[in-house]
């Protein structure tokens, strides 16, 4: 498994940040990829997720932990799991952390790409643009 550990720091109330990270049918606005996202109950989502010219559907499970403080996603196939943890650095302004593990050639088997270095810097462009993105929306909202 490869890992990937990304942050932003964004200027809003951790609180906001939580919440927005609970908007799962928001998750196009931010994420590269994911053409439609839906919640189902407060454990499940779905995603429909387009890579070039493949599009793929996934169930995810999700959990949250550390009382309000830590989300996990998990992905079966390809396997996946995420965790993203809210830090607040004062009253108006909040780390997002990401934590992402990955099996390289489960990814590139579904997705197709590259191969080895190529496909991890891919990997880290898509979160480090992803998160700019929901700095963006964040703080374009407050």
């Amino acid at each position: 498994m490869s890992r990937l550990e990304e942050q932003v720091n964004v200027a809003v109330p951790a609180q906001e940040v939580w919440a927005q990270l609970h908007r799962i049918d928001e998750y196009p606005m931010f994420m590269e990829g994911v053409k439609s996202a839906a919640a189902h109950g407060s454990s499940r989502a779905h995603l429909d997720v387009r890579i070039g010219d493949d599009e793929q559907a996934f169930e995810t499970r999700i959990a949250d932990r550390g009382k309000g403080q830590v989300m996990d996603w998990t992905v079966d196939s390809p396997e996946l799991k995420a965790a993203f943890a809210v830090n607040p650095l004062d009253d108006k302004h909040a780390q997002l952390q990401v934590r992402l593990e990955y099996d390289p050639d489960t990814v590139r088997a579904t997705f197709g790409g590259p191969k080895g270095f190529a496909q991890v810097h891919a990997i880290e462009d898509t979160v480090r643009t992803d998160l700019e993105k929901f700095k963006d929306l964040l703080e374009s909202r407050h």
